[in-house]
C-alpha cells in the first residue's frame, strides 16, 4: 500500500486517517468474505430442510420416491402410487423462482406427462410466477410451510378426504349441500400437505379425553 512507500510525504494527521481506512477497508473485506460464506451455508442449509420436506410430502400423499436427478440448476424428485400415477417435486437452485423457471418445468411436466407437478422454490417465487403456477395446477409452497409430516405431531387430528358416499349422506341427512359445510382454507397447512383441492370436503377426526373419538367436515375453499 501507499502507506509503506517512504518518499511518501504526508502529514501525520493524514497518514492517521489513512491508516484507520486501511484496517476498516480489510475489516469490510473480511466482513463480506464471511457474510458469501454464511449465505452459501444458509441456501445448502434451506436446500437440505426443502428436500427432506419434498419427501415428507409425497409420503404422506402416499408416494414412493423412484428416483432423483440433481443437477447445477435444480433438484428433481420423482414418485409413483399405488394407482400408479406419477408425481415431479423441482427444487430450483436459485433462490427466487421466476416465470422463466415455471414455464420451463410446465413444458417439461406437459412434455412427459406428470399427473402432479410441485415447484418448491428455496426462499421465494415472483408474483407472476406463482400465478401461473396456480392456472397451470403446479403446487407452490411457502419456504414458512412446515416441511415434516404435520400428522404425526399428537395435537394435530388425523386428516383424510371424505368419500363421495359420505358426502350424498351428509347432505341427505342435514338437508345442505357441500358447499355449505364449515370451511377450511385451501391454505392451510394440513390441506395444502394432503394436496386437497377448492371443492374438496375433508374428514378429521379428533380424540378429546373427554368426549372420545369425533368426527367433522370440512369444506375446502380459496
Amino acid at each position: 500500500m501507499f502507506l509503506e512507500n517512504k518518499n511518501c510525504r504526508v502529514g501525520k494527521r493524514t497518514r492517521f486517517v489513512l491508516l484507520i481506512y486501511e484496517k476498516n477497508t480489510k475489516k469490510r473485506d473480511i466482513f463480506l468474505r464471511l457474510n458469501a460464506f454464511w449465505s452459501i451455508q444458509g441456501v445448502n442449509g434451506r436446500k437440505e430442510r426443502v428436500v427432506d420436506g419434498a419427501k415428507s410430502i409425497l409420503s404422506t400423499r402416499g408416494f414412493v420416491v423412484t428416483s432423483e436427478v440433481e443437477k447445477d440448476e435444480y433438484h428433481d424428485i420423482f414418485g409413483k402410487d399405488a394407482n400408479k400415477k406419477t408425481i415431479i417435486v423441482r427444487i430450483p437452485t436459485k433462490e427466487v423462482v421466476g416465470v422463466r423457471e415455471l414455464r420451463e418445468y410446465k413444458e417439461e411436466v406437459e412434455k412427459k406427462g406428470f399427473d402432479n407437478a410441485i415447484l418448491l422454490a428455496l426462499s421465494k417465487y415472483t408474483h407472476y410466477a406463482k400465478r401461473e403456477a396456480k392456472a397451470a395446477g403446479i403446487e407452490t409452497f411457502s419456504i414458512k410451510f412446515p416441511f415434516f409430516n404435520l400428522f404425526k405431531h399428537y395435537l394435530v387430528p388425523v386428516h383424510e378426504f371424505a368419500t363421495e358416499d359420505e358426502i350424498k349422506e351428509l347432505e341427505t341427512r342435514f338437508s345442505i349441500f357441500k358447499y355449505q359445510l364449515p370451511k377450511i382454507s385451501v391454505e392451510d397447512p394440513a390441506v395444502q400437505l394432503l394436496g386437497a383441492k377448492t371443492g374438496d370436503v375433508l374428514k378429521i377426526i379428533r380424540n378429546s379425553p373427554t368426549a372420545g373419538e369425533f368426527i367433522v367436515y370440512r369444506a375446502v375453499v380459496p
